[in-house]
C-alpha cells in the first residue's frame, strides 16, 4: 500500500461511505464474491486505444464481463503485471472480456499524456486506456495499490479484487468462469502462459524514492531542498540504503545530477532499474564487474543498470552527467 505523503490525501475515500459494498471483497479471495456495482470510471483526462479518444463507459459493457486494471507506467510492479493482462485481453475478447487499463499517476511525470501513450505502446497494450489524472476513478474504487484488478461481471457487479503482483492463474480461472456465466455456449480458448515473474523474496530491497518528500534510507550529507549543492557520501550506507556523492538538486519529485554527480545504492536484488528522464549518459558498477554504460533519452522510465542471475548483496554505483534526472 502507498503510505507517502503525496498519496495521502487518497486514503481519505476509504473513509466515506462512497462504494462500501466493495470493503466486502478480500484480496485474492480464491471465489467470486459480491461486491456491490461497479463505481464509474469518471473524470478521465483523456482515453487512449479508443476510435478517435472515445470513453468508454461501463454502462455500454453490460452483458460483457469487465477487467478493470489499475497501474501508472513506472511502476515495476506493474510492468510484471502487463503482460497477463494484455494476454488476457487477446484470449478472451471474442468471449466477451472487455479489459480497461485505469492509468493513475504516482508522479508528476506520470501525468503527461504523451509519457503514457509512450509508455502503453512500448508494453504493447491495445486495449483501452484511461488517463485518471485527478484520482476520481481510484478514489471511486477505494483503490490503495498499482496494479490493481477489479473483475466485474455481465450484470455489472464487482466479483473480485486483486491487489499487487501474482494470483494470475486465480484471477483468470475467475475471467473463465464469469465468461461460462455470461454466455454458457462460450467457447474458451487455452488458458494462456505467461510466465509469473513476481518476485518471492522478503529480503529484496524495497522501492526507493529519490525526492525529499519520500526519500527513505537515506545516509550522507543533510539534504539541501531545491538548490545545488555538494554531497559527501556515507562511507557505508546501511543495507537498501541510498547515499550521495557530487554536486546534485534535490527536488520534491526527483534529484537532478550536477559535477560529478553519483549514486550508491546497497541493495540486495537480481536487478536494479532507477527511473530516469532527460538526456546523457549513466555509468553503473557493482562490486568491481564491469561498468554498464546507458544512454538516456526521451520519456521518463526505468532503465536496467543492474542485471544479474540472482539476488544478492552489493554496492552499486551509478555516475550520472549533469542534468540528468534520477
Amino acid at each position: 500500500m502507498e503510505s507517502s505523503s503525496a498519496f495521502q490525501p487518497h486514503l481519505s475515500a476509504l473513509s466515506k461511505g462512497t462504494n462500501s459494498a466493495l470493503s466486502r471483497c478480500t484480496n485474492d479471495s480464491p471465489g467470486l464474491q459480491e461486491c456491490g456495482k461497479a463505481p464509474a470510471i469518471a473524470d478521465i483526462t483523456k482515453w487512449l486505444n479508443t476510435p478517435d479518444g472515445s470513453p468508454v463507459p461501463l454502462a455500454g459493457l453490460r452483458g460483457k464481463v469487465v477487467l478493470i486494471d489499475f497501474w501508472t507506467y513506472s511502476c515495476i510492479n506493474c510492468q510484471r503485471s502487463i503482460p497477463h493482462v494484455e494476454a488476457w485481453s487477446k484470449a478472451y475478447a471474442a468471449a466477451g472480456l472487455q479489459v480497461i487499463g485505469v492509468h493513475t499517476p504516482e508522479f508528476t511525470f506520470e501525468r503527461d499524456p504523451g509519457n503514457v501513450a509512450a509508455a502503453t505502446k512500448s508494453f504493447g497494450i491495445t486495449s483501452p486506456v484511461a488517463l485518471d489524472n485527478g484520482y476520481a476513478t481510484f478514489d471511486n474504487y477505494r483503490n490503495q495499490y498499482w496494479p490493481a484488478e477489479y473483475l466485474i461481471d455481465a450484470a455489472g457487479n464487482v466479483r473480485h479484487i486483486s491487489f499487487g503482483e501474482g494470483g494470475y492463474a486465480q484471477t483468470e480461472q475467475l475471467i473463465r468462469q464469469l465468461l461460462v456465466q455470461a454466455k454458457p455456449a462460450a467457447q474458451l480458448p487455452a488458458a494462456t502462459d505467461v510466465p509469473n515473474t513476481t518476485p518471492t523474496s522478503a529480503s529484496l530491497t524495497p522501492e526507493t524514492y529519490l525526492n525529499y518528500n519520500q526519500i527513505q534510507r537515506y545516509a550522507g550529507t543533510p539534504l539541501v531542498h531545491d538548490a545545488p549543492a555538494r554531497y559527501q557520501p556515507a562511507a557505508s550506507p546501511p543495507l537498501n540504503g541510498v547515499t550521495l556523492g557530487g554536486t546534485w538538486t534535490v527536488g520534491d519529485n526527483f534529484l537532478t545530477a550536477g559535477a560529478s554527480a553519483r549514486l550508491v545504492l546497497h541493495f540486495n536484488a537480481k536487478d536494479v532499474y532507477p527511473v530516469l528522464a532527460s538526456q546523457g549518459t549513466v555509468t553503473a558498477s557493482a562490486d568491481g564487474a564491469p561498468a554498464r554504460v546507458i544512454r538516456v533519452s526521451g520519456t521518463p522510465d526505468q532503465h536496467p543498470v543492474l542485471t544479474g542471475t540472482g539476488q544478492h548483496s552489493g554496492q552499486l554505483v551509478i555516475t550520472l552527467s549533469p542534468g540528468l534526472q534520477a
